[in-house]
């Protein structure tokens, strides 16, 4: 399914009077979404939109080396040895070439014959050199193939920042709590999709705790001048996957998992040890040691480097948990020397964990599944298991009107609100996800309005 993304401009930062202004650029055929607020604790919200940009231009998939270069010098070495070998040729070059004539002749001859499937055989193979050159574009320039943009959200209580990695492995978040901001103007609550280039990540690298950063939301229905540059229009291919890796998401929060609290220290000799190490067999797993009433251990496989949490407590069930897929938690890096700790909720060996870490109000998620090859759209269904109630099309459309309204409900004030009973309220949320309409709050334990896509666009949730 083909979208078309409109801008009025690109999301830009300007410097003026000392403060730093990121406009970013809403989706304008979304309806209005608007916000102008000073943003308090600057620099850790810069962080955690970087670690953001971080998973949004992540992807963990298999890439073949480039051995271009080095088939190049093994040619060169190749014709130096063999000049003995290429002067005998040289000399038998005319012989080579009245043979060569002949062979001419003949050709011509056949070329006559095989004309006619020829040009059966042109079509084929036309597009399967189409199809292998967009291929080989996509791996090596990513500028030229445009990737789905963020999704922001603004809330009463809350501006909240979502993407999806490349690969659609990792899931990130960056929610900006209302007391953060100091708002200015009129603010329009609802969702769009901004332009989040790298040269705006950039900027944001310029955020600094004595300049001000202010942040500015426009799009939709809101007026917006284009004086300062043309528009900007992006024509993406949306996968019909990608509003099914929201669900799984959402889904995969909702269900009972283990909750693990670990320093930022733990967490930083983790990433340390994956900068220095490189893993040459199996497994390739982060295995928590989790024992009731004391503190947890993290054994690094397969070169059985164990770390022992020095700070928090585990109380629990005493279990062992394996996750995979650890690399992609590199994009904590940047926050772990200004986080306290790292909240962890395990949904169990070989599932999906999200991992939480908040500095001065600000806080960046990041959820991964099972391991990078096992994504959030392909192979998950944990919308199976997060409700099972039956729900009829007149509770869905009911459970749409009161969120819409409300921009935020749990199950039981949509209970409260109707006569559905929680099982059935909670099943209608969560079918309100499936369509792209709604997302699972964890951090509250409740369900917010948010539209994936424009008006329009049919969510291919599957």
């Amino acid at each position: 399914m083909w979208i078309t993304q409109t801008y009025a401009q690109p999301s830009r930062a300007e410097s003026s009077g000392g403060a730093m202004n990121f406009q970013m650029a809403g989706e304008a055929h979304r309806p209005a979404v608007k916000l102008h607020a000073t943003i308090l604790e600057s620099a850790a919200y810069a962080r955690a939109m970087l670690a953001l940009f971080e998973v949004v231009k992540s992807d963990g998939r298999f890439k073949a080396k480039d051995h271009t270069a080095y088939q190049e010098w093994v040619r060169a070495e190749y014709l130096r040895e063999l000049a003995p070998q290429l002067e005998a040729q040289r000399r038998a070059l005319p012989g080579q070439t009245q043979r060569r004539d002949e062979l001419r002749a003949q050709i011509k001859e056949l070329e006559k014959e095989a004309n006619p499937q020829r040009t059966l055989l042109n079509g084929a193979q036309l597009w399967e050199a189409k199809r292998k050159y967009w291929k080989w574009l996509y791996s090596r320039d990513h500028a030229l193939w445009v990737i789905l943009d963020p999704v922001v959200s603004v809330h009463p209580d809350a501006v909240i920042f979502e993407v999806f990695s490349q690969d659609e492995s990792s899931y990130g978040r960056v929610t900006v709590k209302a007391e953060n901001l100091e708002t200015e103007g009129e603010t329009v609550y609802g969702t769009t999709n901004v332009d989040f280039s790298e040269a705006l990540a950039n900027e944001i690298q310029r955020v600094r705790t004595y300049r001000p950063a202010q942040l500015g939301v426009e799009g939709g229905g809101v007026s917006l001048s284009t004086d300062a540059g043309s528009r900007l229009e992006k024509k993406i291919d949306l996968p019909p996957s990608w509003v099914r890796g929201f669900l799984q998401v959402q889904s995969a929060a909702t269900l009972p998992g283990v909750n693990v609290t670990l320093s930022s220290a733990l967490v930083a000799d983790i990433l340390e040890t994956l900068r220095r190490q490189r893993e040459k067999n199996s497994p390739r797993s982060l295995k928590f040691v989790l024992t009731d009433g004391e503190k947890p251990k993290v054994i690094m496989e397969p070169w059985g480097i164990e770390l022992q949490e020095h700070e928090h407590v585990y109380h629990g069930d005493t279990q062992e948990i394996r996750i995979w897929g650890r690399r992609r938690l590199l994009a904590l890096e940047g926050l772990l020397p200004h986080a306290d700790s790292v909240e962890v909720r395990l949904l169990g060996t070989g599932m999906p964990s999200f991992w939480s870490s908040e500095s001065k109000g600000h806080r960046f998620d990041i959820g991964l599944s099972g391991w990078t090859k096992n994504d959030w759209s392909s192979a998950a269904r944990f919308d199976l298991l997060a409700s099972t109630t039956p729900v009829t099309p007149g509770d869905i459309e009911l459970a749409r009107g009161q969120l819409e309204k409300a921009l935020r409900l749990s199950p039981d004030e949509l209970a409260s609100r109707s006569d559905l009973s929680r099982e059935a309220a909670t099943a209608a949320l969560q079918q309100l996800c499936k369509d792209g309409d709604a997302m699972y709050d964890a951090i509250g334990g409740f369900y917010r309005w948010r539209k994936l896509l424009p008006p329009g666009a049919e969510a291919a949730a599957g």
